[in-house]
């Protein structure tokens, strides 16, 4: 290789280093982190900026230069202007190519491939096979032309979701209770998806239970009944004796329903992405977060072991209801797939002969089945989340039993709170009280609430419902009321008012005169102005303020000493905590740029002074101080703008 070669080498080397310690120095003052390409760029279109500023400053024909002052000024003008115009690049750069902030900061995880092709392939061919049931009962065809309102329409989508199977026909049974969404005529087709699901063979229910309870558990089973009492889309339930003579109910889970639910449910999920996307009625009804809920209540359901801690928990807290019962779960007896519980020997409260066989009446049950509801969403927390006219049986004596407690919501303790204040304010009819309430409902957004407007949209919503009190009509008005402020209701509050519109029209079963939140709004208020009433709340505001009246007599004698020792002082900060932190960020920015203007200024007077001095050696240093000055106030400059666009760097 020639030597001229292995110089322009060195020479390409040398300038490729200067312009990557350039970047570096920028990157470094400004605080911007960029990538090598980014700053090899930004250093190059420096470079440019300063072989143009010196031509102009300095004249483009320079010769040989002999005068080691020229040589200063010159060399020293390039480097501020290789430096200020690598900034500068930097920071257009750093606004053009800025990343998205990561959400996640765990690393991805890498699918295993072979079962990553499985599991595409099988949603890919579920969602063809849908779509071929769609096709044959005509669900396709009548979307697109006469919609679903109509009676075919209605019949071909329960058709569809029949077929279907599995988290479909469980969706339509959710879906036909949903009086608030969807029309009668779909309704009344979807109800019949109640009893849609077929019973499984003999020797299917048989290996079931073998697997579920083991041999020991087999061995409590005397007989199993060979025909199913109800047959739904996750199990079937039999009628039972076990070897001691009582009767009892064996619910037996579907074989491979765990990965049909799981199946099933990512198309769901991904059809309702879809329709969210392209829908501005399916954003507004919330059906993504509707078809989530679905699945993850149909995947905890799964899991019987979940259904008999469900049940003891409302063993515990309403064991004593009026007129209520609660059938107990044989845990020695329940596995994952299994469940087995002691039989309850009634109707269903849609058998209108079993319910006036009682000779009670029918208010007194209806009031007996809402108290104990009103008891387990606003006490306890913890209430039965589907309770339809199937899952509440009714007996000779006039009990009524609740049965099935897959479905179970839990109240979390703030948003039970808030339950209880809004019953207060419904009970009252005072917009401000309500208002209370959805603000602790609204949780980390209850700071951007404008609380009188608020409080003017829940006053028209207290004069507009007529009847108050606690129903399906006012939790739907609530919900809008957060929708129209741009709040997203907790999702307890969205199963709830899913229950309620359920225990409405099982309470109209009961009683068709009932107006729930008539009756609602006078049992709150009876169950408010008891004196246990007054004591329990007396007593829970107490436990709550131990702790800090404990620490009362100690405070206080600290203090008193520390008075009496002449120590004791008051201090109180404007700005502490997060806006401590803010507020001195901007100061120091404030103090940093207006340092820089005072350089600036004074740079600039050094350079006048150095035109208008006689003497040649003089003005040279005065160039060479005023523009090294003129530098770096130009480089604070840029400092203060890049934190200010581009925000500091992360630590």
């Amino acid at each position: 290789m020639e030597p001229s070669l292995l110089q322009e080498l060195f020479e390409a080397l040398l300038l490729l280093f200067g312009l990557i310690a350039t970047a570096w120095l920028a990157g470094r003052i400004l605080g911007v982190r960029q990538g090598f390409l980014r700053s090899v760029l930004a250093a190059f279109v420096g470079l440019l900026m300063a072989n143009v500023m010196v031509g102009l400053q300095f004249g483009w024909d320079q010769g040989v230069l002999t005068d080691w002052g020229d040589v200063a000024e010159i060399g020293v003008g390039f480097v501020g202007y290789l430096l200020l115009g690598t900034m500068l690049a930097s920071i257009v750069l750093d606004l053009i190519f800025r990343p998205r902030p990561k959400r996640d900061k765990h690393p991805p995880r890498v699918p295993h491939p072979i079962r990553a092709i499985k599991s595409r392939a099988a949603l890919l061919g579920r969602v063809l096979q849908i779509m071929r049931i769609a096709r044959s009962t005509g669900l396709m065809r009548r979307a697109t032309r006469s919609g679903l309102t109509t009676p075919e329409g209605a019949r071909a989508l329960r058709l569809t979701l029949e077929q279907c199977g599995g988290m479909f026909v469980k969706f339509g049974q959710i879906a036909s209770t949903r009086e608030d969404l969807l029309p009668p005529v779909v309704l009344e087709e979807l109800a019949l998806l109640r009893s849609a699901a077929p019973p499984l063979p003999t020797d299917v229910v048989s290996r079931m239970i073998a697997e579920g309870l083991g041999e020991e558990g087999l061995a409590a089973i005397a007989e199993v009944d060979e025909q199913p009492l109800a047959a739904a889309s996750i199990g079937v339930t039999h009628r039972a004796r076990l070897t001691d003579g009582r009767s009892a109910i064996i619910k037996v889970q579907r074989p491979g329903v765990a990965d049909q639910v799981d199946r099933d449910g990512r198309v769901l999920i991904w059809g309702a992405g879809v329709l969210e996307r392209r829908s501005a009625q399916a954003r507004s009804l919330g059906i993504l977060d509707l078809a989530t809920q679905l699945v993850d209540g149909v995947t905890e359901e799964l899991d019987f072991t979940r259904e008999a801690a469900n049940n003891a928990a409302m063993l515990r807290n309403r064991a004593d209801d009026r007129g209520i019962g609660i059938p107990k779960v044989f845990p020695e007896l329940t596995s994952r797939q299994v469940l087995v519980m002691e039989e309850v020997p009634g109707s269903s409260v849609a058998d209108v002969a079993a319910v006036n066989a009682t000779g009670v009446p029918r208010g007194q049950l209806s009031d007996n089945l809402l108290s104990s509801y009103l008891g387990q969403v606003l006490t306890d927390g913890v209430y039965h989340a589907d309770p339809h006219p199937g899952n509440v049986l009714i007996d000779d004596e006039g009990t009524l039993w609740f049965i099935d407690f897959g479905a179970v919501g839990n109240i979390d303790p703030i948003t039970l709170q808030a339950l209880q204040l809004m019953a207060l304010g419904w009970s009252i009819r005072d917009p401000a009280v309500l208002a209370r309430a959805v603000r602790r409902l609204a949780g980390p957004q209850a700071k951007e609430l404008d609380m009188a407007a608020l409080e003017f949209d829940l006053g028209s919503v207290v004069s507009g419902v007529e009847s108050g009190g606690f129903s399906a009509e006012s939790m739907n008005q609530i919900l809008m009321v957060l929708q129209r402020h741009e709040v997203r209701a907790p999702r307890a509050m969205s199963l709830l008012a899913r229950a309620t519109i359920t225990i409405e029209g099982t309470l109209h079963m009961l009683d068709p005169t009932t107006e729930m939140a008539v009756r609602a709004q006078r049992l709150i208020g009876e169950q408010n102005a008891s004196p246990e009433s007054f004591r329990k709340t007396a007593q829970t505001e107490l436990v709550r303020a131990l702790p800090s009246l404990r620490t009362l007599p100690e405070l206080a004698e600290e203090v008193g000493f520390q008075a009496r020792a002449g120590r004791l002082s008051l201090r109180l900060e404007q700005y502490a905590g997060e806006d401590r932190v803010v507020v001195g960020r901007w100061l120091n920015r404030v103090l940093f740029a207006i340092v820089g203007v005072v350089g600036l200024i004074g740079s600039s007077l050094l350079l006048l002074a150095a035109g208008v001095t006689p003497d040649a050696e003089f003005a040279a240093y005065l160039r060479v101080i005023g523009f090294v000055g003129l530098t770096m106030s130009t480089v604070m400059q840029f400092r203060t703008v890049a934190q200010i666009v581009t925000g500091p760097a992360d630590p």
